[in-house]
This record gives structure tokens, C-alpha cells and sequence, in this order.
């Protein structure tokens, strides 16, 4: 009879240690597969925003793009405008500028 007991005693012992063995396994199983779809979540996350954040360099690229070429053309259209306004003062400038060499040559 306590040969018995000692063998059941054993016998549990034994499964008690291989339910432990088979826990950490499992647990550690279970970290790993965890772990990787954590990792897998992330990556995607990564590229997701990767995706939005071209989207949005695209965008604001356009958007300057857009905004350069509104202001070169209100540039242009300053600078015809002054042409227009030089030429139509060209003649007058002419002759002031005749008129003060006569008149430093006169004075000589």
C-alpha cells in the first residue's frame, strides 16, 4: 500500500512537472505568435502611414506648385504693367534727359 501511494505520488509529480513544461511551451508559443502579430500589426501600421504621408507631400507639393505659378503670373503682370508704364514715359525721359545735357553744354 505505500509502495502505491509513493508510485501515485510520483506519477502525479511527474504530470504536475510535464503540465508545467507543457504550460511554459505553451506560453511561450503563445508570446512568440503575440509578438509576431504585434510586429505584423506595426509594420502595417508603418506603411499605412507611409501611404498617407506621400499622399500628403503630393498633395502640398501641388498645392505649391499651384501657388508658384499664380505668383509668377501676378509677377509678370507687374512687370507688363511697369514695361507698359516705362514706354508710355520713355519719350518724356528722353527728352528730360536731352534737355539737361543741352543745358550743362550751354552753361559750359
Amino acid at each position: 500500500m505505500f509502495t502505491e501511494e509513493l508510485r501515485l505520488i510520483k506519477e502525479a509529480e511527474e504530470r504536475a512537472d510535464q503540465m508545467r513544461r507543457d504550460a511554459r511551451l505553451s506560453a511561450k508559443k503563445l508570446t512568440e505568435e503575440t509578438d509576431a502579430k504585434a510586429n505584423r500589426l506595426v509594420d502595417e501600421a508603418f506603411a499605412a502611414e507611409k501611404v498617407k504621408c506621400r499622399a500628403l507631400i503630393e498633395e502640398g507639393q501641388k498645392i505649391a506648385g499651384e501657388e508658384y505659378d499664380k505668383a509668377m503670373a501676378r509677377a509678370k503682370e507687374a512687370c507688363d504693367n511697369m514695361t507698359e508704364q516705362a514706354m508710355k514715359k520713355q519719350n518724356e525721359a528722353i527728352n528730360f534727359i536731352a534737355e539737361r545735357i543741352v543745358e550743362s553744354s550751354v552753361n559750359r
